[in-house]
């Protein structure tokens, strides 16, 4: 397990992999972003947990009452979704102008970490939040907040509404999964 004092390396060293790869790729963004989504997955593996935050997005009852196919359904479709929504936010950062902030564990539980981070945006400083939990022993970004606005609470207030939408039919609320609104960047 990393340590506490090993979170705030940890997150850097992996913004600096991801932030490389941004750089060395950037031409594909708006010429073969398939490609550009692709390599950033794969740049950003060691930090996020797709499975985790898919299942945060169905919620705990529609998760706990879905099929394992249902879950791994929702999760490859879901991953298209997280990746291209964090890339959107990533490619118009400097990695220069992300700083580590501040951490904390709620309830004082080790296991969760909450780090705050600033970041410079053409003059302006944007916050920025990970909700982070060990998962097989290494740190994973669960969830973000991006100025004030949470990712996942609204990725799961569109799934909800596309569960509701469908007579709570969790196929419905898959089958009709798409990149809500405003969340692309």
């Amino acid at each position: 397990m990393l340590s506490d004092e090993k979170l705030e390396v940890y997150i850097d060293e992996q913004h600096y992999k991801l932030f490389d790869y941004i750089n060395k790729n950037s031409d594909l963004i708006d010429n073969e972003n398939d490609k550009f989504l692709k390599g950033f997955e794969q740049s950003i593996e060691g930090i996020i947990d797709p499975k985790e935050i898919s299942k945060r997005v169905m919620g705990k009852k529609i998760y706990d009452e879905s099929s394992e196919l249902q879950r791994e359904r929702f999760n490859q479709k879901f991953k298209s979704t997280l990746f291209e929504s964090y890339a959107s936010a990533f490619k118009e950062i400097n990695y220069e102008d992300l700083k580590i902030v501040s951490h904390y564990h709620p309830k004082e539980n080790m296991n969760n970490a909450v780090v705050r981070l600033k970041v410079n945006l053409s003059g302006r400083n944007i916050d920025f939040v990970y909700k982070m939990k060990i998962i097989n022993e290494e740190w994973r970004i669960i969830g973000m907040i991006i100025d004030g606005i949470d990712l996942i609470s609204i990725f799961r207030k569109q799934f909800i509404k596309l569960f509701l939408e469908g007579n709570k039919k969790i196929n419905y609320a898959i089958d009709n999964w798409d990149l809500p609104e405003g969340a692309n960047g």
